[in-house]
């Protein structure tokens, strides 16, 4: 047995004192009790563990990404336990104030390696761009920087998280499993930030199982047109300019299935504000997109009827972002 059996299997604990409606109850998944500190431990040993089954990724290789959250730690956690070597991709500068520094420090704790790419470089007329084109241009050259890499070198194995659907089965098969067992399936609405789409996906699917009219209530920032970049097409339209193959994205699976019943976009301040009363009030430790999940949750039990059970996931720990402390952002 070693580090990475420790992860999943992780509490389920019902809410007491944020909740305004004390007839719907409000459970929290406390995923940032995994052993590498975030839900994108699940995701990460499971993309791994699949791309060594398919032969893609060997002893001696490198796994390389793209992410300002939690899915680089999460890689280079399961990389360095596993004796790969894992390089991050980073934008040189973030379109908000936005500061990832405290994910990069855990990230290169771990032994990975950091490296940015300048989008003005990567991007002609950057600042002519939309809100949402501009999102998509910015993942759209740190995905250009990853393809380019695994395609010149044999031995480099991009996860590429928002397109690998084994991200989908890690929560699938564990998560929303274990979700089942320790509710015994009796679920009303499952509320989870779209970030990847993994998570709130591959949960969904296992609860629906189960209750095929479970509500799935998908959250999001004001600042990250997250959905708006994949439905409008703009970061296809950005790849294809970087001359890459086409992708198919894990949340243009959840818009074609027509998975979800609503979505909540939540301010940096709700969120704040909800990690916050969670941290004081509830003694849960919790990031920022973990008080954005909450903070939507309290808003769906106001439209549950009575005896309804809501369940939401704890992401992170809130030190993951005292490099923005008191302005920290929801992101995801």
């Amino acid at each position: 047995m070693n580090i990475l059996d420790q992860i999943g299997k992780t509490p389920l604990l019902k809410l007491q004192k944020v909740i305004e409606n004390p007839d719907v109850v409000i459970y929290v998944k406390c995923e940032y009790l995994n052993p590498g500190g975030s839900i994108k431990d699940r995701m990460a040993l499971r993309m791994i563990e699949e791309a060594e089954k398919a032969g893609k990724l060997k002893p001696g290789d490198t796994i390389l990404d793209q992410s300002t959250g939690n899915t680089g730690p999460a890689l280079a956690f399961v990389g360095a336990v596993k004796g790969y070597d894992v390089r991050l991709f980073l934008p040189a500068r973030l379109g908000s104030s936005y500061n990832p520094a405290d994910r990069v420090r855990i990230a290169e704790l771990f032994g990975c390696k950091v490296e940015t790419v300048d989008l003005s470089e990567a991007v002609d007329n950057i600042e002519g761009l939309t809100k949402t084109e501009k999102a998509a241009a910015f993942v759209a050259a740190r995905m250009k920087a990853c393809y380019d890499l695994e395609q010149k070198d044999p031995h480099v194995w991009w996860a590429n998280q928002l397109c690998n659907f084994d991200n989908v089965l890690a929560h699938r098969d564990t998560t929303g499993v274990e979700i089942v067992e320790q509710l015994e399936g009796k679920v009303d609405a499952w509320v989870a930030s779209v970030g990847t789409g993994g998570t709130l996906l591959g949960v969904a699917e296992t609860l629906r199982e189960h209750n095929p009219s479970v509500n799935v209530i998908g959250v999001l920032p004001s600042d990250d047109p997250r959905i708006d970049w994949v439905r409008s097409g703009a970061i296809h339209k950005f790849l294809e300019q970087h001359g890459m193959p086409h992708l198919k994205f894990i949340i243009e699976t959840i818009l074609e299935k027509g998975l979800l019943d609503q979505t909540i976009v939540v301010d940096n301040e709700d969120a704040r504000e909800m990690a916050g009363r969670l941290c004081r009030e509830e003694g849960l430790f919790c990031g920022m997109s973990s008080g954005a999940n909450v903070f939507a949750a309290v808003q769906t039990a106001r439209k549950m009827s009575k005896g309804s059970k809501i369940v939401t996931v704890l992401v992170d720990s809130r030190d993951r972002y005292f490099a923005e402390y008191p302005d920290e952002h929801y992101v995801v």
